[in-house]
């Protein structure tokens, strides 16, 4: 436990050191893409070299976001901010932010909302953050194929009074092994090490997913 706590606590410190500079360098590479933009002088190679050092700079801003994130929900310092919010415009939002990377892969995106699935009262940024994972998996894992997401509002009675939301997220991909479903929402792990190298990522999202969907007294399942 002890070491556990030193691990969080070197996480969250190296976290925000790092995410300092690395913020510096995206701020200076928009200044400079505009500074591109307004000259008279235009030059497609230089204006694509800046656009690389955003795309990486991005992408690596979000690893250690998950990583400052995993580390708060570990050290138990990660809190919900509670709204009501429809979950129509939810998944509107969510989908409109998730189709380009699956059309990237040559995906269709299928999206079910029914007319009752109303309003939602639970922390919008985190089911936000949940359904985006879900999704970026999917077309990440997922080739030529077909995405679906689905939602469903039913009452459960051993909870009267509120009904539950169900947002499923499927998809045509690859598929897992009854070993990669067992330690598929477990933090730092890949289905394999040739899936790392194919694929990418450092297998945080959803085992961050499953600790907000937890905290929010719900849970996610595959």
């Amino acid at each position: 436990e002890a070491a556990n706590r030193a691990k969080n606590a070197f996480l969250l410190n190296m976290s925000h050191e790092l995410r300092t500079p690395l913020n510096n360098i995206i701020g200076y590479a928009e200044i400079l893409k505009e500074e591109l933009a307004d000259a008279n002088t235009a030059s497609p190679a230089l204006d694509q070299d800046v656009d690389k050092i955003l795309v990486a700079g991005g992408h690596l801003l979000n690893l250690l976001t998950d990583v400052l994130e995993i580390s708060k929900l570990e050290a138990g310092t990660s809190e919900l901010t509670l709204e009501s919010f429809e979950v129509a415009n939810l998944i509107e939002d969510v989908t409109a932010i998730s189709r380009p990377l699956a059309e990237k892969n040559g995906n269709t995106l299928e999206v079910r909302v029914p007319n009752n699935a109303g309003v939602m009262h639970s922390d919008l940024g985190k089911i936000r953050s949940a359904v985006r994972s879900l999704l970026s998996n999917a077309s990440k894992f997922t080739q030529n194929g077909k995405i679906i997401v689905e939602v469903t509002r039913e009452s459960v009675p051993a909870h009267e009074g509120a009904d539950w939301v169900s947002i499923r997220v499927s998809d045509t991909g690859i598929g897992m092994t009854d070993e990669q479903k067992a330690s598929l929402f477990t933090a730092f792990m890949q289905g394999d090490s040739s899936t790392t190298r194919k694929y990418g990522g450092m297998g945080l999202g959803l085992a961050i997913t499953k600790r907000y969907c937890q905290m929010m007294g719900g849970d996610v399942t595959v």
